[in-house]
């Protein structure tokens, strides 16, 4: 499963879950209808496009993706803070689950594909990720959310199959897909 979250409940959450090789997506406001869904579809691996972390500031894994040429906004700048939040509050309410944090920017990177940034894009960033992927959608996603929210429940396929790596240390740790 994957989460595009948000930083507030009143705006809509990307979610995903990939069954088999096909993909369903919508969007999502409260944290309980997140947990909810959660318990309902029962994944194996949670990936959660947020920091995860109670003390919002640069971590060891956003230093690593620096590194790395990706842009990391860090946890404690304004916005990120109040995501951050936000997102360690849903990973306890998820204590049932594994749940991982990801980086869809960097993602679409190591993909080769384009992330898309207006409406206008969405259409040949789906069927770049269906051909890259091999899973495809159920619908069309009506949202970049549910676009970057596929990205996440890849990144959570990929770690239990074990072809993700991680960055980063006891401060937090950002994983990735494996480049093939």
């Amino acid at each position: 499963m994957g989460i595009d979250l948000a930083a507030y409940e009143r705006r809509p959450s990307g979610i995903c879950i990939i069954e088999e090789k096909l993909a369903s997506t919508t969007r999502l406001y409260r944290d309980e209808e997140i947990v909810e869904f959660a318990i309902r579809r029962k994944p194996s691996i949670i990936a959660i496009d947020a920091p995860l972390t109670s003390q919002p500031k640069l971590r060891k894994c956003d230093l690593d993706l620096i590194k790395l040429g990706f842009r990391v906004f860090p946890p404690n700048f304004s916005h990120m803070r109040m995501l951050s939040l936000r997102a360690f509050s849903l990973k306890k309410k998820l204590h049932n689950f594994e749940v991982i944090e990801t980086f869809p920017t960097a993602i679409y990177r190591i993909m080769g594909i384009k992330r898309p940034r207006r409406k206008r894009e969405m259409p040949e960033a789906v069927k770049a990720l269906e051909v890259v992927t091999g899973i495809s959608f159920r619908k069309i996603p009506e949202s970049i959310d549910e676009i970057d929210s596929f990205v996440c429940a890849v990144v959570a396929m990929r770690k239990k199959e074990g072809r993700a790596v991680s960055y980063g240390n006891s401060s937090g740790v950002i994983y990735l897909p494996i480049s093939e």
